[in-house]
């Protein structure tokens, strides 16, 4: 399994974070599903193939919802950052599973399976078949009696604005990053505190494929541990100069490191300052681009003096 797949699993798993998707998603931000009504599912199943052998599958993300109007519900996640032709019949398969399982367990009142496909790709939309019908030519003659099966996907780096401030966990940052991702800009991002900082900075890193540095995950803790929230601006500021800076380094991955460059190096300050004790001039910097400019052109300065 790729380190994609693991990182955006990892993330998922935590009921609040899933949670927030299934009330976004489909619940249009109104809290229907509460993190406290969640329950892992097993997400590991087996089916028999033609020649009578037993193939294995495994689901994403699978969790029971029991809430206080509902007997239980089942949703599945499935996270794709590449496109998938089979992606119907995967899904199939997964419910179908779902549904199976119920029937062997004799349950006295079945429960709805509903499966989201989250793609997290930020150059096109998702344009392949979410219709089994997109996939199976089938004859006029027999589309009567042919049952099609459709999936739902969701483009997560095109989420509305108001989609995107809906989220009230962690994943509001990772729509916030895909959008940016996506459109090369930085909208005025809202400080926001983080309960899943690792998880969130390792996906960032694998989707974007860049060097986040441990001392960035030091940094947002001391931040959050002295009572701020995550400096987004520091992830403005860091695409906006690396931006800048991939452009003079004038490669194919020029951009590329030089947001690593610019992420690092701003890193690199704050954690200096809260080592000289300077907490003042990072809540500062937090808020002030032209101040957090300043710091670092005096950063800079320094560090080619010394050099």
């Amino acid at each position: 399994m790729g380190s994609v797949d693991i990182t955006e699993k990892t993330l998922l798993s935590y009921n609040d974070v899933f949670a927030d998707v299934i009330n976004v998603l489909l619940c249009n931000g109104k809290q229907v599903v509460n993190e406290n009504d969640l329950t892992d599912a097993q997400t590991f199943s087996q089916y028999k193939v033609v020649d009578g052998g037993i193939k294995e599958q495994d689901r994403d993300v699978a969790k029971f919802w029991n809430g206080n109007e509902v007997h239980l519900s089942m949703f599945g996640f499935e996270n794709q950052t590449a496109q998938d032709d089979s992606m119907p019949l995967r899904v199939m398969g997964y419910d179908g599973a779902a549904y199976r399982e119920q029937v062997h367990n004799k349950k006295s009142e079945w429960y709805p399976v509903i499966t989201l496909v989250l793609y997290f790709g930020t150059e096109k939309r998702w344009n392949k078949g979410k219709l089994l019908s997109e996939q199976i030519k089938v004859l006029p003659e027999l589309k009567p009696f042919f049952h099609d099966y459709g999936i739902n996907v969701f483009d997560m780096a095109w989420l509305s604005d108001e989609q995107i401030n809906a989220f009230q966990s962690d994943f509001r940052l990772v729509a916030q990053y895909l959008k940016a991702l996506r459109t090369g800009k930085i909208e005025n991002w809202s400080p926001q505190k983080l309960k899943h900082i690792h998880e969130i900075l390792n996906l960032f890193q694998v989707i974007s494929d860049e060097d986040i540095s441990s001392e960035m995950e030091n940094f947002v803790y001391e931040t959050q541990k002295k009572g701020g929230s995550v400096m987004t601006g520091i992830f403005k500021q860091a695409r906006i100069d690396g931006r800048n800076e991939g452009i003079s380094l004038g490669f194919s991955k020029g951009r590329s490191e030089g947001i690593t460059i610019a992420t690092n190096r701003m890193t690199s300050l704050m954690s200096r300052l809260y080592a000289e004790g300077r907490d003042a001039d990072v809540k500062r910097a937090m808020t002030d681009s032209a101040y957090l400019q300043e710091l670092l052109a005096a950063y800079d300065s320094e560090k080619q003096t010394n050099s």
